[in-house]
């Protein structure tokens, strides 16, 4: 877990030039940008879309890919290291596709980048451009520590459930077996937190959630990003808009998985 969260300061450089001049590729290259466990890049995807760099299809494609810290927690639990590789594939292929799908419903267009090879200064601990090795050691400890102690609580929670009320042999709406599931844990998803993404994920390997209703949790669990374009946003109804077609999106791709895995 401390390995691979200090690895992320290494991936996690400036690549808004990247993104800006993404064109065409822009879900493509959202989407790859996403899966990486950043919660700077879905900041950096908002902020782009209200410059009128990224079109509303490659910002659906960086939230639908983003996890949070679902990755790291997964790739660390032996007993579902199988899972990787499908869960990045799946996420990765559901935000290339409905990025595209959204721009060419919507005939989304962007603006023409004119500072070329310019960066934006971002301050955010997510993103940094320098490498600080005490610095990033203090911050990849404390995180590490922090996932650490969310998955100790989350896991402790959960058993208790489990074994109290067998809500993983639950036949009823929310259990395994019912679509239901994955739209529920969709709207729960949206709770721009990282215990959020953890404890999705967590569920998932105690096997109280399906592997849909992971998918569908962690696609419209796009961290610090929804926090930021609601904040950010001058058209509020609009933000709640976009928020609202992720939401659909991660529900009805939840639904579909559902019923083909």
């Amino acid at each position: 877990m401390f390995l691979l969260s200090l690895s992320e300061h290494r991936i996690g450089k400036k690549y808004d030039y990247k993104i800006k001049s993404a064109g065409k590729f822009g879900p493509i290259i959202g989407a790859a940008l996403g899966i990486v466990p950043q919660c700077g890049f879905s900041i950096l995807g908002v902020m782009f879309y209200f410059q009128g760099y990224i079109t509303l299809g490659t910002l659906l494609a960086i939230f639908l890919a983003t996890s949070d810290e679902a990755l790291p927690v997964l790739i660390s639990n032996t007993e579902a290291i199988n899972n990787v590789l499908p869960f990045i594939l799946i996420k990765f292929s559901i935000a290339v596709v409905w990025g595209y799908l959204v721009d060419f419903v919507l005939k989304s267009k962007v603006n023409e980048v004119q500072d070329t090879g310019a960066e934006l200064a971002i301050t955010d601990e997510c993103l940094t451009d320098h490498f600080n090795f005490k610095e990033v050691l203090y911050h990849s400890i404390k995180k590490s520590l922090k996932i650490f102690l969310y998955m100790f609580l989350i896991n402790l929670a959960l058993g208790y459930l489990v074994e109290t009320f067998e809500i993983n042999k639950s036949v009823g709406i929310l259990g395994k077996t019912s679509f239901i599931q994955p739209v529920f844990v969709s709207l729960v998803g949206l709770i721009p937190n990282c215990a959020i993404s953890v404890g999705i994920i967590q569920s998932f390997v105690l096997g109280v959630i399906s592997f849909s209703s992971a998918i569908a949790g962690l696609s419209a669990n796009a961290g610090l990003g929804l926090i930021y374009l609601v904040k950010e946003s001058k058209n509020k109804i609009e933000a709640v808009k976009i928020i609202g077609l992720l939401y659909v999106i991660s529900a009805l791709t939840g639904v579909v998985l559902h019923f083909i895995i």
